[in-house]
């Protein structure tokens, strides 16, 4: 499906307020560098998504999420549903370096991207359990997104594979492609390739779901 203005004034909306509310910035405390904002691994974090999910109905606010669900469409060829998903990849960055632009203002002591990375993330490199990992979690979000209430069971979700699927990969695209960087290598393939992995892994999920649901339907039959 095409997506309309108003479709993308509230993907606009939903990743501003995340990551501003819950991914916010890295600045210079008392003790060394830290994190302002609640964090997608905090409880706090769970509660703001959701009601960002709740307000910016419609939006899908993270990439993996946008992702899972293009790869689990009916129609992977449907190019206005292709168009829609970049739209919204790219609503998500804009929208997340809109809020950055707006904490820098706010918060004096903020850290840049090189400073926070003085050597430059690591390098994405292949890891097959790493893969594996986010192909279950990618089967996890995928059941409960379409089995779940999405606007409280999805968050918490999210909090729970926090540490497993990098949920903030808008915002680090924005922090890097406004700092001019050269780590674009090293943010923009897992920003593509761990959100695609996510919709396979949903993927999976459904089709192992419709094995297991046909099984049933033929053990019914058969008593």
């Amino acid at each position: 499906m095409e997506m309309k203005m108003n479709d993308i004034m509230t993907e606009l909306g939903g990743a501003f307020a995340v990551t501003w509310l819950i991914i916010g910035i890295t600045v210079m405390g008392e003790t060394g560098a830290e994190e302002v904002g609640l964090g997608m691994a905090s409880f706090g974090g769970m509660l703001v998504l959701g009601i960002a999910w709740m307000v910016f109905a419609g939006a899908d606010i993270l990439p993996p999420i946008t992702w899972m669900k293009a790869i689990t469409s009916e129609d992977l060829t449907d190019q206005d549903m292709w168009t829609g998903t970049i739209i919204r990849l790219i609503t998500q960055v804009v929208g997340a370096i809109l809020a950055t632009i707006m904490m820098v203002q706010l918060e004096p002591d903020f850290v840049t991207y090189a400073v926070t990375y003085p050597d430059g993330q690591d390098a994405y490199a292949f890891a097959l359990w790493s893969v594996v990992g986010l192909i279950a979690a990618g089967a996890i979000l995928g059941q409960i997104h379409t089995k779940v209430d999405y606007d409280w069971a999805m968050p918490i979700a999210v909090m729970a594979l926090a540490g497993i699927v990098n949920f903030e990969s808008a915002n680090d695209m924005a922090s890097m492609l406004m700092n001019g960087t050269g780590d674009a290598l090293a943010v923009t393939i897992p920003w593509l390739i761990d959100g695609i992995v996510i919709g396979i892994g949903a993927l999976v999920g459904m089709k192992i779901d419709e094995i297991i649901s046909d099984a049933d339907a033929v053990d019914a039959d058969a008593e």
